[in-house]
């Protein structure tokens, strides 16, 4: 049986209770037996297990939940001889841990105890790994140190690497004393885990969100933004609804914030550890930090910026005639190139590859980011703070006297901005920036209403890039939509003739797409070029659909046309091109 710290037994045992795994006779019962103990008490856990009121399964359960760590079954086949072999015999048995899996730089390891103050930091000294842990049965543990993958692998170690076994120590398994702390509220050990946990697990399900919110009577919930989509993440609820204030204080000293500060928003950036770096610049993942107070406590949301510029222009889907388009407009030695399109459809990663593309010795390239999301080599980066005067517009004029012959605006978002970065790409510039409209030709419109002349927004753009990002149809689980009406298809825009030569895919969900039906995004692009026909629409300020008439004649193809492409391939199910495309 189990000794277990009366300080863990409380929590554990609300836990286990609220799980319907024990009744509130059988606490009352432990509880009397646990404060009559004399000298040593021992926990109401260590009575539950005893009286088999409650089972080794049960407690593991409640433990993963209360510290947000994945629960593990050991056996011989899941121990891999690469990770078992990291460390020495000696210092297994001592700890009780079971190191299972080497995934690049990540070593997995089982233990039962997550909350050995020294552990974690011993086996990244020890093996020069990130550590993830997992939560085994103390049954399980001891079984596998009878494995001969351990007992034949692990190596004896040298006298530097080897510990010396206390004589308080106790043998491997339930009888010993846990040392998981308690987890009220505020407990900074369970909180700087949690908090780890959710960065790790986030960037590890390639997620590019998060969202921590709290509504009514303490309910509290994580989502993390997958594919675009947002998705309820409810293994981290339990330990979230009993540390919130405690997590948002974490994250905020993390990210730099005033703690103290509850009735403003704040902006701020913190890192962690990348457990998969591919090099020297790749070790730190940033992420962006924005906290706003709500009616029930503060909000957070988290932007992970972890992939980096690292995806070449060529790499990110356009057709082949587009690329060429923005190739030639990002080479020419001046103009306006715009990237537009909604929050979260990869209008970053488009201007990063630009400038990688054009990144070059003989380039002076300067950039007015808010905030600034990527490092990038060779190239002069500000950081804009309207709350010392540094606006966009306010950079940009200074940027003029810095003799650039690239500019990159992070988003022109007024009169002011606009104005000066249409006079930079009059006089030798090429100037790069975003906007927030919903295609190329409504970004036309959308600077004539920013008050910016005809006959500036004819003679500056050279070209717009509109984009979306749709998940892509899984091809392990692949099918036909029967759903798919005909009627539903002529509405979208293809023609009787394209009905008749394919029918439309949607995925039905599988083990490779977590039963989602959709695996890794599409991006759409519609690349809008500068064209004498389209340069006089603009001069005698036609209305958009004019413009697109022209646009059009001139071979523009449209996001819809793109993406029905893509449905005729199987790429894209019929509801995605409804939720990215249909307006």
């Amino acid at each position: 049986m189990p000794t277990i710290s009366p300080e863990i037994s409380v929590k554990i045992t609300g836990l286990l209770k609220s799980m319907g795994k024990v009744s509130e006779q059988s606490i009352s019962e432990a509880t009397k037996k646990s404060d009559g103990n004399g000298k040593t008490p021992l926990g109401i856990l260590t009575y539950l297990l005893e009286d088999k009121k409650i089972t080794e399964d049960d407690l593991v359960t409640a433990v993963s939940r209360n510290y947000a760590l994945r629960k593990i079954v050991l056996n011989e086949q899941i121990i891999k001889k690469d990770a078992i072999s990291k460390v020495t015999k000696d210092f297994i048995i001592e700890n009780e841990m079971i190191p299972f899996e080497l995934n690049g730089r990540i070593l997995k390891v089982a233990i039962f105890d997550p909350t050995k103050s020294t552990l974690v930091a011993k086996l990244k000294n020890m093996t020069g790994c990130n550590i993830e842990l997992y939560i085994a049965k103390p049954s399980n543990i001891d079984e596998a140190l009878k494995y001969k993958t351990i007992t034949e692998l692990v190596s004896d170690g040298n006298e530097e690497k080897k510990k010396t076994t206390s004589s308080s120590a106790t043998k491997p398994g339930l009888n010993r004393r846990l040392k998981i702390p308690t987890t009220k509220s505020g407990d900074e050990n369970v909180v700087v885990d949690f908090v780890d946990q959710l960065l790790l697990e986030a960037f590890l399900t390639e997620s590019s969100d998060i969202h921590i919110e709290v509504f009514r009577r303490g309910e509290a919930n994580i989502r993390f933004r997958k594919d675009g989509v947002l998705q309820l993440q409810d293994q981290f609820k339990e330990v979230l609804m009993d540390n919130y204030n405690a997590v948002i204080t974490r994250l905020k000293i993390m990210a730099g914030c005033d703690i103290s500060e509850k009735r403003l928003p704040q902006d701020g950036k913190l890192k962690f550890k990348n457990p998969k770096p591919k090099n020297e610049d790749d070790i730190d993942i940033d992420v962006r930090f924005s906290v706003i107070p709500a009616k029930e406590g503060e909000r957070v949301v988290m932007r992970l910026l972890a992939a980096g510029p690292d995806l070449a222009l060529e790499q990110i889907g356009l057709d082949p005639d587009d690329y060429d388009k923005l190739i030639t407009a990002i080479t020419a030695p001046q103009g306006m190139v715009l990237v537009t399109g909604p929050t979260g459809s990869g209008k970053s990663t488009t201007l990063y590859g630009a400038i990688k593309h054009i990144n070059k010795p003989g380039t002076n390239i300067m950039t007015a980011e808010d905030p600034v999301e990527f490092y990038l080599k060779g190239v002069g980066q500000i950081q804009a703070n309207a709350e010392i005067g540094l606006t966009f517009e306010a950079i940009l004029k200074s940027f003029l006297r810095q003799d650039p012959e690239v500019i990159l605006v992070g988003e022109i978002r007024d009169k002011s901005t606009v104005d000066i970065a249409i006079k930079a790409a009059l006089t030798g510039h090429l100037l790069l920036s975003t906007l927030h409209t919903n295609d190329a030709i409504s970004t036309i419109v959308r600077l004539t209403n920013m008050g910016v002349p005809n006959f500036m927004v004819a003679s500056a753009f050279s070209l717009i890039v509109a984009q979306r990002l749709a998940r892509r149809n899984c091809k392990s689980c692949l099918t036909e939509d029967v759903k798919a009406t005909k009627e539903s298809l002529l509405q979208f825009g293809f023609t009787e003739e394209e009905l008749s030569s394919f029918k439309p895919m949607k995925s039905n969900g599988c083990s490779e797409c977590n039963s989602s039906g959709y695996k890794g995004r599409q991006g759409i692009y519609e690349v809008l070029k500068k064209s004498p026909s389209l340069e006089a629409g603009i001069l005698k300020d036609a209305r958009a659909d004019e413009l697109l008439a022209a646009a059009v004649k001139d071979g523009f193809k449209t996001m819809q046309v793109i993406g029905r492409g893509f449905i005729k391939s199987g790429v894209l199910s019929v509801e995605e091109y409804s939720r990215i495309l249909v307006v």
